[in-house]
């Protein structure tokens, strides 16, 4: 998931990471690829609660100027 127009994003890190290491790394070039870019990459488990990773992405977008509500 991503605001384009901010370049924030939040990807989430499944189970899958701890069982198949070649989705892992791809994973990690493709955040790679997109901080180089500029991108804030906000990274999301499942231990995370909503309103954590909400105020994360919130304080990301505001950082980069978002002011849409």
């Amino acid at each position: 998931m991503g605001w384009e127009k901010y370049k924030v994003a939040a990807e989430y890190d499944g189970d899958q990471h701890r069982t198949d290491r070649r989705q892992y790394a791809r994973d990690q070039w493709r955040i790679r690829r997109l901080e180089a870019l500029g991108w804030i990459v906000i990274r999301v488990i499942a231990e995370d609660t909503p309103a954590d990773v909400v105020r994360r992405v919130r304080d990301a977008l505001i950082g980069r100027g978002c002011r849409e509500t």
